[in-house]
């Protein structure tokens, strides 16, 4: 049985990760405003450091082809920009409100199919959403059972396996 995250064939993690883009208030609006998100993607500091090996070594994240999620006006597709007072920040693929800001997948058999930004304007951010297709491999009860005799999963006790025949789940038990 996995012990830790690792120890998983595939990972999912959504997350408010916090990195930044590496560009100055204006020259960000100016890249923005031209909607070249290539530029701004090569700048973020998360992809700088998947592509270097740096961190989350092994993960992959989709191809960023939206606006920065975050700092919007409330009920507004602007910015908070050039009053001071404001709050006035570098736009950012960022969530300060405990939102998934960016999703990092791991593993195999994954294929990302949807990686965007949603419009809804409740907040100063926008939340991401991944659509992934991901290939699961189904176990019969007797596999099943070889599999974990063939491997050095921890079994306290011997376990017994009885398929629910209407809706193929597998009950796990001590005898």
């Amino acid at each position: 049985m996995p012990k830790t995250i690792y120890d998983h064939e595939r990972i999912i993690w959504l997350g408010d990760l916090n990195y930044r883009i590496n560009l100055p208030y204006e020259k960000a609006h100016e890249v923005i405003s031209k909607q070249d998100w290539n530029e701004l993607f090569g700048r973020d500091q998360l992809n700088v450091e998947l592509r270097k090996g740096h961190l989350f070594d092994g993960w992959n994240e989709g191809v960023i082809n939206f606006p920065p999620t975050y700092k919007y006006k409330v009920n507004s597709e602007k910015y908070i920009g050039d009053d001071h007072k404001s709050g006035r920040r570098t736009p950012a693929w960022y969530a300060p409100h405990d939102m998934c800001d960016r999703i990092l997948s791991y593993g195999r058999g994954m294929r990302l199919l949807s990686y965007n930004t949603i419009d809804i304007r409740l907040s100063d951010h926008r939340p991401v959403t991944a659509v992934y297709m991901v290939d699961v491999e189904v176990f019969s009860s007797k596999k099943l059972q070889r599999a974990l005799t063939f491997t050095d999963a921890e079994v306290e006790d011997q376990l017994s396996f009885e398929e629910d025949s209407s809706s193929g789940i597998y009950n796990l038990g001590p005898h």
